[in-house]
Parts: C-alpha cells; sequence; structure tokens
C-alpha cells in the first residue's frame, strides 16, 4: 500500500519555507477532495532517497532535484530499483498546457517519464547590500576584503559543480580528465579562503545573512527574495559563469496506491492562479506560459539559460573521490 492510504497523501518535500506556502495553499484541495495531505520533509536529495529506499510504500508524491534523479538513475543503491511511476501525461492537462515548454524539457527530465518540473531554483549568491558594493562573478567572493564573511553550501558534488561553473569547465570532461579535475579542487580551494562556516540548511544561511554573520552566501534565490521581503538588506545574482541549477520536479511514487489523487493534486496546482498563488507565498517562479505581473522581477530567473546543465550521473559515479578531495580541503 503507497502512502498512508484510505483518505491520506503522503508528501515528501524540503519542508522550510516552500512546505509553509504548499501547507496554505493546497489546503482548499485537501477541504475540496476530502483527503488530507501528510507532509514530511528532509533537508536534501541523499535523505530523500534514502527514505525512499528505506520506505517505497509510505510515500505518494516527492519533490527532487537534478541530483536526486540522478542518484536515482545511477547510484547502486538506488539505480536496480523502481521506485518512481512513469508520468501519465494525460492525467495532468494543465502541464502540458500551462507551464512553458523549455521547462518541461529541461536538461534533468530528460531521458526519463519520472518528473513533472514543479518551480524554477538555482543556487547563485547573496550579498548583504550594506556591505558589499556588488556581486557579478565567482571571482568576487574570493576578494581579500571579504576574509571570514563568506558561507558556501557545504556539499561536496554542489561544490565540484560550482566550481566547474567558475572556470566554464564541462564537469563530466573534468572528471576525466585528471589536470582538469585538478584545476577544479584548485578553485574549490581558492574559493575556502574566505570562507568561515559552511551550510547545511537554508535555514542556515539565511540566518547568517540575517543576523549579518555572513556578507556573501552561497544561496537559493527564494529564500533570499523572502528575506528581502523581510526587511533584510540582500540582494541575489546569478554569477556571469553560471551556477548549479537546483529546479525541482514532482514524482508519484510507484507503490503508491493513492495515484489519482496525485494526479488530481498536481493537476489543481498547475492551474494558472493556483500556481500563482503559490509563487507568491514561497517566491519560487513556476513557469507559466504567458504574461503574469506575478512572475515579474523575481530574485530567481525565468531564463533556463541563465544557469549552468550538469551531468550529475558523472558526479555521482565519481562521488567518492569528490568527497575525499573536498574533505581534505575542509581539513587543511
Amino acid at each position: 500500500m503507497g502512502g498512508s492510504g484510505g483518505n491520506t497523501l503522503t508528501y515528501l518535500n524540503r519542508g522550510g519555507a516552500i512546505q509553509d506556502a504548499e501547507m496554505e495553499v493546497l489546503a482548499e484541495w485537501e477541504e475540496e477532495n476530502d483527503v488530507e495531505i501528510q507532509f514530511q520533509s528532509a533537508a536534501e536529495d541523499s535523505e530523500m532517497m534514502e527514505s525512499i529506499a528505506a520506505d517505497p510504500s509510505g510515500y505518494d508524491i516527492v519533490t527532487l532535484s537534478p541530483y536526486g534523479y540522478g542518484l536515482d538513475a545511477v547510484h547502486p543503491q538506488y539505480s536496480d530499483e523502481e521506485y518512481f511511476a512513469d508520468i501519465d501525461y494525460d492525467q495532468v492537462p494543465n502541464y502540458e498546457e500551462n507551464i512553458q515548454e523549455e521547462w518541461r524539457e529541461i536538461d534533468f527530465l530528460q531521458g526519463h517519464d519520472k518528473g513533472l518540473f514543479y518551480h524554477v531554483s538555482a543556487q547563485g549568491l547573496a550579498y548583504n547590500t550594506e556591505h558589499v558594493d556588488g556581486i557579478e562573478s565567482w571571482e568576487d567572493i574570493k576578494d581579500p576584503d571579504l576574509e571570514g564573511q563568506v558561507t558556501l553550501f557545504g556539499s561536496a558534488p554542489t561544490r565540484f559543480g560550482q566550481c566547474c561553473a567558475a572556470l566554464g569547465y564541462d564537469v563530466a570532461e573534468a572528471l576525466e580528465d585528471d589536470d582538469l579535475f585538478d584545476e577544479v579542487f584548485e578553485e574549490i580551494e581558492a574559493q575556502h579562503q574566505n570562507v568561515y562556516q559552511y551550510w547545511a540548511t537554508g535555514d542556515q544561511f539565511m540566518g547568517d545573512l540575517s543576523e549579518e554573520q555572513a556578507h556573501v552566501a552561497s544561496a537559493w534565490g527564494g529564500r533570499v527574495e523572502s528575506l528581502y521581503h523581510d526587511g533584510v538588506p540582500v540582494d541575489y545574482t546569478i554569477p556571469e559563469e553560471g551556477c548549479v541549477q537546483w529546479s525541482v520536479a514532482f514524482s508519484i511514487l510507484e507503490e503508491s496506491d493513492m495515484k489519482a489523487e496525485a494526479y488530481d493534486l498536481l493537476n489543481w496546482i498547475y492551474q494558472e492562479d493556483v500556481a500563482l498563488e503559490m509563487v507568491d507565498q514561497h517566491y519560487y517562479p513556476i513557469p507559466l506560459t504567458g504574461d503574469h505581473e506575478e512572475l515579474e522581477g523575481r530574485f530567481e530567473s525565468l531564463d533556463a539559460d541563465a544557469v549552468v546543465s550538469f551531468d550529475w550521473e558523472a558526479v555521482i559515479a565519481n562521488i567518492e573521490d569528490i568527497e575525499q578531495r573536498f574533505d581534505q580541503i575542509l581539513a587543511s
């Protein structure tokens, strides 16, 4: 039996501000359909996949980033199992009607039918506008004036991807060429010099920025926009060299016995008015077709070319080497 069965649909997501927004917006669907959504959260994709592998019948819907789909495809712990159902697109007509094609066909959803694009997210750079004139490039975070004022996401594969972007290297090529691989880690070490700590959850970098412990942070644009609306003097940029995409998609669990309800919920979310209300609550743009005032001026970019495509499957296949080298930098 998938999820909780009966009149309960179990939804695994990242928690935080996004979950708070979803709980508020989706309450209308719950009432209309007499179905309770049980929200469960995990901080990142590795934890999500571990939870799903431990109890594949315990969830109905999950949101994953490109890294999560990479884990599902090639990680030996997951790749031999069919955790996610192939999407029946006929059950979600609002998706193809209302979501921009370039995002429906984004690279991490190619080669499989396991996901429906949800919202745009990138991991660019946030900065305090009262202490930093501006950030345009990854080079800027190495400025000696920022010593002890930078916090970055402490994920080894993400650091590898970001520094490939900073150097203009293709991830797969850097993994196959020892010289390029070494250069990427030299860049990771160079960016490390001004870091006073690495963060693990969005709440951490938000707290550091709002309390002015950090003047620069790698960050998700939607979270930074929420700080801005709370009166924190921050801005957000995608570095000119590009950055890691952290957009997410919905998947339905193969063992769910609530698939009909899951499809109905997702189709409901992809209605224009519901999607716009969701964006207004959590600040992460859902790339709707047409012009919408609510999508203008967002911190996250709706330009699908503004982020760099990474071969996360290649990264995961080399994860032990990447994590070992990163740990050496942290210990130095």
